[in-house]
């Protein structure tokens, strides 16, 4: 297929400027809202019980706050996921957080790159944020108000992670995910998988006992409000299945992957690009879009053979419109970009209107 408008656009988030900044100042949009064809709601999809107008949607990462939630919605996407949050506020790491990256020849790292890409194709980067999260009351009114931004035929999504700060990571987890169903939310997504922290929570999708655990408290715990859970890339397509049998008997409504894959990322000297503390971090954009495509295709594969009742939500590396066809082709009920909306964000728009 021929890559039609294949030129990054300034992206919406400032890649120079601090999380708290992006938050306070951005999003970074500067063009006129795109006309919509919608389809006829006799063709619109279900969803977890909700009617959407398409099954295109953005994962948690770039949706930092309310205004940038009711961005994505006027540009195309009906599935909007508010960037993870925490019961407590917390500032994440510091800046650098997001750079450029390519593949470094013969190698699993990846090396920083000066310049940007020239086409989306080759959209990479590296993003290091650590899951900040602004304070409750905060996230409370502020999911309140992207709430009311959406428009007919799109949902809201609350991304929420646990942390063993707060003593149980099973209780902060059940108490996030409570925070965000009170404030608004439509469905919960449980994050299970985050390259960019250290902690337990940051692999959690790859212990089948304490994912049944936790996501068993999570559904008990927001009874009719429905579930995802986010799983990160599998080297084990043993593990994978075994972690979506676990998820389905833990009465899970979906589950979303991948998120982002875990490497060294250097600069051209050999250093670390984000800094001796930060010697692995999360890559994204198009390196791992076949991987994302592998799981997708394999979990279609297992929900199928094992008759589980589970919903699969794709994404990785969607950069072009025809890229979330892809992944519908492969299994997904819908698909999601982050990356690729970030520097192109009318590709929602493109695919609507193709």
């Amino acid at each position: 297929m021929p890559l039609l408008d294949n030129k990054l656009s300034k992206p919406i988030y400032d890649i120079k400027k601090s999380y708290i900044e992006n938050v306070l100042q951005g999003p970074c949009f500067e063009n006129s809202y795109p006309e919509r064809i919608y389809k006829d709601k006799r063709d619109w999809i279900s969803f977890l019980g909700f009617s959407l107008a398409s099954p295109l949607g953005v994962p948690a990462g770039p949706l930092l706050t309310s205004g940038w939630i009711g961005l994505a919605s006027k540009l195309g996407f009906d599935v909007l996921t508010y960037k993870t949050i925490r019961s407590f506020p917390y500032a994440g790491h510091p800046t650098p957080n997001v750079v450029y990256v390519k593949p470094l020849a013969d190698s699993d790292k990846v090396i920083e790159c000066e310049k940007e890409p020239d086409t989306l194709e080759n959209l990479s980067i590296t993003n290091s944020f650590g899951m900040p999260s602004m304070p409750p009351l905060f996230l409370q009114e502020d999911i309140a108000k992207a709430k009311a931004l959406l428009k007919e035929g799109q949902v809201l999504i609350v991304s929420v992670v646990g942390s063993k700060d707060t003593g149980s990571l099973q209780e902060d987890f059940v108490r996030t995910a409570l925070l965000a169903k009170e404030a608004g939310a439509d469905i919960i997504e449980a994050n299970f998988s985050c390259p960019n922290v250290q902690s337990q929570e940051g692999s959690l999708y790859l212990d089948p006992e304490n994912t049944k655990a936790i996501a068993s408290a999570l559904t008990k715990a927001l009874n009719s409000t429905p579930l995802i859970i986010k799983v990160g890339h599998f080297e084990d397509p043993k593990r994978q299945k075994e972690i979506l049998i676990s998820l389905s008997r833990a009465k899970v409504q979906a589950v979303a992957g991948i998120n982002s894959i875990s490497k060294s990322v250097l600069k051209e000297d050999g250093s670390y690009a984000l800094g001796k503390e930060r010697k692995v971090s999360g890559v994204c954009g198009s390196l791992i879009r076949k991987n994302a495509l592998d799981f997708v295709k394999l979990s279609k594969k297992i929900i199928t053979s094992e008759k589980l009742d589970l919903e699969l939500i794709g994404g990785g590396g969607i950069a072009l419109p025809f890229h979330f066809d892809e992944f519908l082709e492969s299994g997904a009920k819908l698909a999601m970009s982050a990356t690729g909306m970030m520097w192109d964000p009318l590709i929602a728009s493109k695919w609507h209107n193709k």
